[in-house]
């Protein structure tokens, strides 16, 4: 049984008693299947962070570069599955990668400044990506998406500007440059998608 079956039962049974129409239920199911999503991907962050002994960094990655994918887009693969596990593997290594630099105390004003920089600039000039299977036809709804990527890399830069905390300012500005660079074009080529 896959994900979307097993959230299709849930939905069934909570929905079961209420007298909801088809259009509501697949609206419960959906919002149950991305629930079930977000659960699996952090406990999977969790999980391979722990096995790359840097499950804070790695969670700290995720949030960030997580929450610019929402608004900025980026590379696709052709299943929910193969995206959450590309993820927490992409996000564990840049966790790992994170607590290192920290650890010899790579953390300097100029290297996260040059990280987000390059950040802001892919963002600047890539975002918002979308995709054939949720395309952005709104030229309002692109123009928003936009800026809310380009406030939030900035509100990144102010948050680790004003945080003392080398683990926090280094997975923070990785997290964030590496979801930047799933803007560019090579990794939003359909052929990418069909891995």
């Amino acid at each position: 049984m896959d994900l979307a079956q097993i959230s299709q039962e849930i939905a069934d049974k909570i929905t079961g008693d209420l007298d909801y129409s088809k259009d509501s239920k697949e609206i419960v199911a959906y919002a149950v299947e991305t629930g079930l999503l977000n659960i699996l991907g952090i406990t999977l962050i969790i999980l391979l962070g722990l096995l790359f002994n840097a499950p804070g960094s790695a969670l700290l990655a995720a949030l960030f570069g997580g929450t610019l994918r929402r608004l900025s887009g980026g590379a696709h693969f052709n299943t929910p599955q193969k995206c959450l596990i590309f993820g927490a593997i992409a996000y564990s290594a840049v966790g790992l990668l994170a607590k290192n630099l920290a650890l010899i105390g790579f953390t300097s004003f100029y290297f996260t400044t040059i990280v987000l920089l390059v950040s802001l600039l892919l963002v600047l000039s890539l975002a918002p990506v979308d995709s054939e299977a949720k395309p952005i036809r709104s030229h309002s709804l692109r123009k928003k998406l936009k800026i809310s990527s380009v406030a939030f890399v900035v509100a990144t830069f102010i948050a680790i500007n004003t945080v003392h905390n080398s683990f926090f300012i280094t997975s923070a500005a990785l997290g964030v440059l590496s979801q930047s660079i799933t803007l560019l074009p090579i990794f939003n080529q359909r052929r990418w998608i069909k891995l």
